[in-house]
């Protein structure tokens, strides 16, 4: 059993019941400087429609900063921890968590695949899943195009090294060879 801290009340939760968060710990996204917001979407949530300014603002924060955490997209459930995140004192965070809607409105526990306790939201479950799929679509594309400019100056190199015109155009031994190197 495991002690949620997210507020002043203390609420048993089973361990086990909890959600496997889909990424894995250490898995980070060291180049992404930015974060797609789908403003059309926030204008229209709930969570938008029902917080206060002071809890909307915080609840930003904790979106962004989820982006920084690891595993990517989620939070600590320390309370102490949340509340440096925002940079709110202890007593003021946990008076925002008492509010009817609170930063940490959507934000669900789960379990990281190390067995620790964090704090997820899907949307930015969503958001995190979506860069990391660009970020490797992205690094497929720039091995693609390595592998692309090698096999091109491959037949040169062959040739210049003393190799035979014929052996420098058989494209199953150049990648043969590409792929020995």
């Amino acid at each position: 059993m495991a002690v949620s801290s997210a507020s002043t009340r203390l609420v048993a939760v089973d361990d086990a019941s909890l959600p496997l968060y889909p990424i894995s710990t250490g898995q980070r996204l060291e180049t992404h400087y930015f974060t797609v917001w789908h403003h059309r979407r926030w204008l229209r949530s709930e969570f938008r429609g029902l917080a206060d300014r002071e809890v909307r603002a915080v609840g930003l924060d904790l979106f962004f900063s989820a982006q920084d955490e690891d595993p990517v997209g989620t939070l600590p459930v320390d309370e102490r921890m949340l509340a440096k995140l925002v940079a709110e004192p202890l007593d003021v965070w946990r008076a925002l968590v008492e509010r009817q809607v609170s930063p940490l409105y959507g934000w669900r526990r789960c379990r990281t695949d190390r067995g620790a306790l964090r704090w997820y939201h899907p949307v930015v479950l969503e958001v995190v899943q979506a860069a990391l799929g660009s970020r490797e679509d992205h690094l497929a594309r720039r091995a693609s195009e390595r592998e692309r400019k090698r096999l091109e100056a491959l037949p040169g190199q062959i040739v210049r090294a003393g190799g035979g015109k014929r052996l420098a155009e058989d494209q199953m031994y150049l990648i043969r060879l590409d792929q020995f190197c």
